[in-house]
Order: structure tokens, then sequence, then C-alpha cells
């Protein structure tokens, strides 16, 4: 029978096949499920051990406290008292509700973490092996592919979770916890997985240049993200990470059986609202909001993997789908940052940190590399279908959609058109003259950087990518560190920190309220440097371009 249904699974997916065929041997099957049980163990034998436990006849003079008591009268204070036998009386819903809590806990972040992991550190094998290129040449499509190695790659993870779902199921029943609830929450589990695991493979294609370091670069990205979400709630465009994981279900099911003693976890969770619609006190919103997160990651993720696994030169995403992409995660992005009653200034910060994050992918994403400028410089009227002469005549229409030109006017009509998605909500910040000095800052500090790194990778020097992320990311951090270092204030040096935090993108998103409304004119000075940096990057990649674009005997004979 197991043959059998390795032979279907065989025909179904020759992908997920190879991986089975060479993880599931009964060793690893062994090991994977003594540490899913002894783990299981150890924690029921830690919450067994937190149970009070009565103490002999004429020694019980002190009234004695414990969570797991029986609520009293006075229930803050949790008065342990006998009953006929003289045992203490437990409140067993209680220690079961923990138990699901923490097991939820543990076992979303083995998932997320070492999944990621696994799933970074195979295809980084695969590429040192030179297997990948097999796979590729391979008649599997890329969506086989795809899947074989998320269901297969972390396969003895997934046992030893499965090993662990009668104990988290039957410790949140005992708890009180309606079993749809239950459901939802491996929903949620299910949505994230597919999103990191989805993450996890495309970087582990697109970063190989970084060699052993990829899955420990990746799996910490996914702790710190998990880490991220377990802060609580702020009611800004920052929830939406929260949804990344599902702890945010779990933040509904605490909310819902009114657990004290997790109260940052369920903070402002009644009061969350996205699009000022209330969805902190329905679980069904809340999946719906992390099935709407993780889904539209998940989708574009996959669209990323399906264009570059066949053609390791092509960008991670087309221009066209790079529009489409920022138009859906600035609607996300507006829906979270639309609240009722917003914190003070929480919702600036927190789209200037997306927004960044984004606009840094996407930099990625779209910039194309040497050769492929190269082709486009020199061939581009015969690369353009003659179907579409319009391109020929104007080259802006060639830079706004071919995939193979330089990413800068792509990626300004992607910031100008998330400035026109969140307007609704800077109307209702009635914002003023720096904030729209703030939003220049940040279009030209986007530009310079993705200038920088199409110049970086249009050169012949090796490491092309080291180099492009040390520059842009020196250009985001260097000026903040530089200014702590040498315990520059804005009373000691006013103009001087305001250009160097007003250079680097983290300082643009503090310019409302670094600078004075007599001092407006103090913001023009680092836009117009900005300019000055930026044309002068331009025509350094023109002239590039240019120069690519001559025929090889037009450049001897002008030699």
């Amino acid at each position: 029978m197991t043959l059998h249904l390795l032979d279907k699974i065989g025909n179904w997916n020759p992908q997920l096949f190879r991986e089975i065929k060479g993880r599931l041997k009964i060793g690893n099957m062994a090991l994977a499920s003594a540490l899913s049980l002894s783990g299981q163990l150890l924690l029921f034998m830690y919450f067994s051990a937190q149970i009070p436990v009565p103490p002999a006849n004429g020694e019980y003079t002190y009234p004695i406290y414990h969570r797991f008591c029986l609520d009293t009268a006075d229930s803050s204070k949790r008065k342990c008292v006998r009953d006929a036998f003289g045992n203490f009386v437990l409140n067993w819903r209680e220690l079961w509700l923990e138990i699901f809590i923490w097991l939820s806990i543990l076992s979303v972040l083995a998932l997320l973490v070492a999944g990621t992991y696994m799933l970074v550190s195979d295809l980084d094998k695969e590429e040192r092996r030179g297997t990948l290129n097999f796979i590729r040449l391979s008649p599997q499509s890329a969506k086989t592919i795809f899947l074989g190695k998320i269901l297969g790659v972390p396969i003895l993870l997934y046992l030893a979770i499965i090993l662990a779902v009668p104990l988290h199921l039957y410790a949140g029943l005992a708890a009180q916890i309606p079993l749809n609830e239950i459901l939802c929450f491996y929903t949620a589990v299910a949505a994230s997985c597919a999103l990191f695991y989805s993450s996890a493979m495309l970087f582990g294609l697109t970063t190989s240049w970084l060699g052993g370091f990829q899955p420990w670069l990746a799996s910490a990205t996914a702790f710190v993200v998990f880490g991220i979400s377990w802060l609580p709630l702020t009611r800004a465009a920052g929830d939406v990470v929260h949804f990344l994981s599902p702890l945010a279900i779990l933040r509904y099911q605490l909310f819902l059986v009114d657990k004290t003693d997790f109260d940052s976890l369920v903070e402002n969770l009644d009061k969350l609202q996205w699009f000022y619609s209330p969805v902190g006190t329905n679980i069904a919103s809340g999946i719906a909001l992390s099935l709407l997160v993780c889904g539209t990651g998940t989708y574009w993720m996959w669209q990323g993997w399906q264009r570059r696994f066949p053609n390791p030169s092509a960008t991670v995403l087309s221009k066209r789908q790079s529009y489409l992409l920022v138009i859906c995660c600035q609607v996300i992005f507006l829906g979270f940052a639309l609240q009722s009653d917003p914190p003070n200034n929480g919702n600036l910060i927190c789209l200037l940190i997306l927004n960044l994050v984004m606009f840094l992918a996407l930099i990625a994403a779209l910039t194309s590399d040497r050769q492929s400028l190269y082709d486009w410089a020199r061939y581009r009227k015969q690369i353009v279908p003659s179907n579409q002469k319009l391109w020929r005549r104007y080259p802006l229409l060639d830079l706004i959609w071919s995939d193979k030109s330089p990413a800068v006017v792509a990626i300004a009509i992607n910031f100008l058109s998330s400035v026109i998605i969140l307007t609704p909500w800077a109307l209702l910040e009635k914002p003023d003259i720096n904030g729209f000095c703030g939003v220049i800052g940040c279009l030209n500090l986007i530009l310079i950087y993705a200038a920088i790194t199409q110049l970086f990778l249009f050169t012949k020097t090796r490491n092309q990518e080291i180099w492009a992320v040390g520059t842009v990311g020196s250009a985001i951090l260097l000026l903040p560190v530089i200014l702590s270092m040498l315990y520059l204030t804005l009373e000691k040096a006013r103009f001087l920190c305001l250009f160097l935090l007003l250079s680097s993108t983290f300082g643009i998103g503090f310019a409302p309220f670094l600078a004075a409304p007599s001092g407006n004119t103090i913001l023009l000075f680092p836009i117009l440097s900005q300019w000055s940096v930026l044309v002068l990057l331009n025509f350094k990649l023109r002239s590039q371009l240019r120069l690519a674009g001559q025929s090889a005997s037009k450049a001897l004979l002008k030699a």
C-alpha cells in the first residue's frame, strides 16, 4: 500500500517524490517523532509541576494563592480552597489554556523559523551542487517544483507538528475554546506557512551570492517577524505585520476567553479597525484579514518564483506586475492606517518603515543585471515588437513597460501611485508644508537608491550585489549613526542635524516634527542636494547606456 501511495505521489509530483524518498528514512522519522513527543511531555510535566499541592494537616496556617486555583469571591487573588477530601479545588480550564497557548507559540515558531531555514538551506545546497540546473532542464513545471519543495523539504517538521496536534486539540477543547476557533487557528497557520515558505523559496533562489549565509539570514528574518507579531497592537499601519503570523488569531482566542495573564497580546484588540470597520472582536474578521494579507503576499511570491526559476537572468517581477503589487500593498496599508482614533504620529512612522521595506524589495526585484541592460541598450529597437511602434518612437514607454530597461522610471511611477492611494489618509491627517517636503524627500531618496543599485549592477566588478546592498544600507543608516556618535542634537546644531537626517530615509519620516513652521526653508536645502545627486547619477547611467549601445566597430573607429 505504501509503494502504491508513493507511485501516485510520483505521478502527481515527481519533485515531491524525490524529497520524500530522500528524507523519510526510518531513523529520521524516529528522531523527529522522539523530539516532538519528548517536547510535549516536557511541556506537560512543566505545567503539571506548577499545580499547587496542599500541605499536610497541621501545616496549613496561611492562605495559599495560585493562578491554577479555582476563582473565589475575589477572583483577582484566586485563593486555594480545599474540597471534602482535603485537595485543592483546581481550575483545570486555566491549566489546559496555558498548555494550549504555549504549544501554539512553540509550534508556530518551529514551523516558521525552522521551515524557512530548511527550504533556503536546501536551495543553497542544490545551487552549490549544480543539481538545480538539472531540475530546471527537467520537463517539470515551475509550479510542480515549487509545490514539491514546499511540501517535501520540511516533511519531517510536518511530522513532528502533526504528532503535536492531538495534545493541542485536546488542550483547546479542555480550555473551552470552540472547535471552529481552533480550526480558524489551523487555517491561519497554513496561510502563514504558505507565505513564509514562498518567501523563503524566492529568497533562496535570488540571493545565491550570499552563499552559506542565506539560510541564517532568512531564518533570522522570520524570527524577527515572529517577534514583532508578539508585540502589542498599535492601531496603526504597522499592525499589518501582526497578521503575517498565526499569533494574530491566537489573540482573538485569548480575548474571547478573557485570559488576563496575556494582556499584552490582547491590548487594543477590541479597538482595531480596518477602513474604519471594527475587526478586533470577531474572529471571522480576523481570519479574513489574515487570509487577505498572507494570500496577497503568497500570490506575489509565487509570481516571482514562476518568473525567475526558468530564467535566472530575468527580473523577479515585470514592471507591469510591480504596478499591481504596489497598489495591492498600499490598499492593505491604508486599511490599517484608517482608524477612528489613531495614536499620535504612529501611522506616519509605520507607513514610512513599511514603504521603505517595500520599495527596497521592489528595487531588488526590478533592477536588471548587466547583460540585460547591455542587450536593451544595443538592441532595443529589435527587441520591441513590430506592432508596438510607439515604443520605438518614444523611449519613455519602453522605460515604463520593458523588463530589461532601467528600473528608475518604474520605481518613480510606483512611488507616485503610492502617494495617490495614501492621499485620503494624508488629507485626514491635515498635513502641512513640512509633510509635503518629507514626501518629496522620500521620493528623491528612493530614486537615488534605485539609481545606485542600477549603476552597481551595470559595472564589471565582482560581487556587484554585495556592493549595491552595502552602499544602499550605508546611505540609509550611516548618517543617523554619525549623529548619534557625535552627540549632535537639534539644540546644538539645528541646520546640520536637519541636513544630515533629511539625507536619510529615517530622517525624512520625522521631517514634520523636526522643522518649525518658521523654518520651512531649511527643508529645501536637503531636497536641492538630493536633486543634484539624482541628476548626476542618472547622467552617469545614461552615459554608460549610450556607451553600451554603440556597436563594437563604431567604438573602434571612434577610438
